[in-house]
């Protein structure tokens, strides 16, 4: 007899992905044993939604919205059995991804998918039918450890504006991934000290890597919606220069390089942060200059051409015996 699981994921606004998750659930083999889901914003129409072939329990939050560190901790949390699936609500999962996920799952072991980034129409498609056509067309993982040098038409441009350089394989983890609920709760969970946008998986994977635990990718693959805030625009700036100080103060090295060269190429940044720290020099440029009450966090970038490498996270060097994998 198998070990049941607790199912996880989180929802503000993105209630048709919902539905189509829970349908997708409905159609594995095995299911999960329960779903929670946290909603980060009132409630909706689906907010008690129910299932024929699992529980679902609802999460809901007090204050107005829930940022996601901490809807992420309160769903593991909340989850009743002893193994734990997070899945993002936007994720296109294989039928056998249980199966495949408890078979591989151990104690003090984190087990993750690989991740095919596809146009958002072609999510819209049964798993079946958008894995066939990734053999014949050859999508490629995100986390693959080989990327081509070429473009290929079938995954988004290296030369577009939104998916530059490298993904970061830490960021990419999170989208679908298999932990002990003893495990998580070693790590303490995600750190909700980090504010807005960037590095909190990052900071996650790092410290399940100081803790001795094993990042082992699954054979299976998630197809998963490309959407830019899967890389690191401009306009979060002060979120990412926020967030990579209170990484470095933990770890003691600087994640995503590659980005934060960029920002020091392009003068928002001090090219010599890593010894004398991060400090901001200039914001990026608004449209409108006449109006500086403007949120910082709604900048409009005016930035269309020959950009640096602004958009994508570098995964941090893995290779230390602290933050050693065998992913």
């Amino acid at each position: 007899m198998r070990s049941p699981i607790s199912a996880v994921t989180i929802v503000k606004n993105r209630t048709e992905k919902l539905s189509k998750l829970i349908t997708q659930l409905e159609q594995c083999s095995p299911t999960p044993d329960e779903l929670v889901i946290v909603w980060m914003a009132p409630p909706s129409d689906l907010s008690l939604v129910r299932s024929d072939k699992f529980d679902i329990v609802h999460k809901f939050t007090t204050q107005e919205a829930l940022p996601i560190a901490k809807a992420r901790n309160k769903g593991m949390q909340a989850a009743k059995h002893a193994n734990l699936a997070y899945l993002n609500v936007d994720a296109v999962i294989a039928p056998s991804l249980f199966k495949d996920g408890l078979l591989a799952l151990r104690d003090d072991t984190l087990v993750f998918t690989s991740v095919v980034f596809l146009p958002s129409d072609r999510c819209n498609k049964p798993y079946l039918q958008i894995s066939k056509d990734e053999r014949q067309i050859g999508y490629l993982a995100s986390n693959d450890d080989t990327l081509p040098d070429d473009d290929n038409n079938e995954i988004p441009s290296r030369e577009q504006e939104i998916n530059h350089g490298k993904f970061s394989d830490d960021s990419i983890c999170s989208t679908v991934f298999f932990i002990r609920k003893a495990d998580f709760q070693k790590t303490g969970g995600f750190d909700e000290g980090y504010a807005g946008f960037g590095l909190n998986d990052e900071d996650f994977f790092t410290n399940c890597r100081a803790l001795g635990l094993s990042l082992e990718q699954l054979p299976t693959r998630t197809f998963a919606p490309h959407r830019p805030n899967y890389q690191c625009p401009v306009h979060h700036l002060l979120d990412f220069v926020h967030n990579a100080q209170r990484f470095h103060s933990k770890w003691n090295f600087y994640p995503c390089v590659d980005v934060l060269n960029a920002y020091a190429k392009e003068g928002f940044i001090n090219a010599d942060y890593e010894k004398n720290g991060i400090k901001i020099k200039q914001l990026p440029q608004q449209e409108n200059e006449d109006t500086p009450s403007s949120p910082v966090d709604h900048l409009t970038v005016t930035y269309t051409h020959n950009n640096v490498e602004f958009t994508s996270f570098h995964s941090p060097e893995k290779s230390t015996d602290l933050l050693s994998t065998t992913a």
